[in-house]
């Protein structure tokens, strides 16, 4: 009974699915000024190991999905123990964020407070589609963003228009991939009454506007990229993304002709592309 809770509560916290998210992360230490190493491995540590899957815990104990969820297949029936660890995990991720300095304390603060409103029953922001969706790419992306550039090395004037157009070009990035990620689970939404974005917009129209949203967020990563590092980096930059480009359009033509193909497999197929292209592109721009 003690092992299953436990085996069911730490495959909850969802561990691997921090690797998707890691992108927005080496996207701020590659904007960061004078980075503190030890500094940028304790934020890393905080992040992915305590806040994501703190976060990751909250959402599942109050969402209770018996079909598959980000990185999960098949989930498995969720323990009381679950919530506890949470609030655990909450807790450390303020006691460390605190000893890296009181900016980064306020983001990861903010996060944690944030990922409660989007789960909680009382605030649901869930099941509020549009609420939701630019909650997601503020916390999740610009949030997370500055908190790594302003929080492991020298920080940036905040007149400094990089900062800035780097924040935004971080949320317009988890706005085209938030959608994705709930393309394939209209029917649990459906049966738990919550009103997701691409529920609202449908699977075509979560197609289109993930479509948008990642291409204005790709433009703006080019553009960053020739006045900070020159041209090389920007060809270097798209060329990597060009496989993922691949998948999504050919996987698009797919579900134009049927939808049943807008599944977990195919869905996870494109996270993992995108993302481990992304996070490969990031370690070789700011690679010695």
């Amino acid at each position: 009974m003690v092992a299953s809770a436990l085996r069911s509560t730490f495959v909850h916290l969802r561990l691997p699915f921090s690797f998707f998210l890691l992108p927005i992360f080496l996207f701020g230490v590659s904007a960061s000024q004078n980075l503190d190493p030890l500094r940028a491995w304790a934020a890393f540590f905080v992040i992915h190991f305590l806040l994501y899957p703190a976060s990751h815990a909250f959402n599942t104990w109050y969402d209770r999905d018996e079909g598959s969820i980000g990185g999960i297949p098949v989930p498995p029936p969720v323990h009381s123990s679950l919530v506890w660890t949470a609030w655990i995990l909450d807790g450390l991720v303020l006691g460390s964020a605190l000893v890296l300095g009181w900016f980064f304390f306020v983001c990861m603060f903010f996060y944690t407070v944030g990922s409660k409103l989007y789960s909680w029953k009382v605030t649901r922001l869930k099941n509020r589609p549009f609420a939701g969706w630019l909650g997601v790419g503020v916390v999740q992306g610009a949030l997370t963003f500055l908190a790594v550039v302003q929080g492991i090395g020298e920080p940036r004037p905040w007149t400094d228009p990089l900062l800035w157009t780097g924040t935004l070009t971080a949320a317009l990035f988890l706005m085209g991939v938030y959608p994705m990620t709930q393309i394939y689970q209209h029917e649990e939404d459906e049966r738990h009454g919550d009103l997701t974005l691409s529920r609202v917009l449908g699977i075509r129209g979560t197609f289109v506007v993930a479509a948008l949203f990642l291409g204005t967020a790709v433009a703006a990563f080019v553009v960053r990229f020739v006045l900070v590092d020159g041209w090389v980096t920007a060809w270097l930059f798209l060329g990597l993304q060009s496989p993922t480009l691949v998948y999504f359009f050919w996987w698009a033509a797919a579900v134009w002709k049927d939808a049943s193909r807008a599944d977990f497999q195919r869905t996870m197929g494109l996270n993992l592309l995108a993302s481990g292209l992304m996070n490969v592109f990031f370690l070789l721009d700011f690679w010695p």
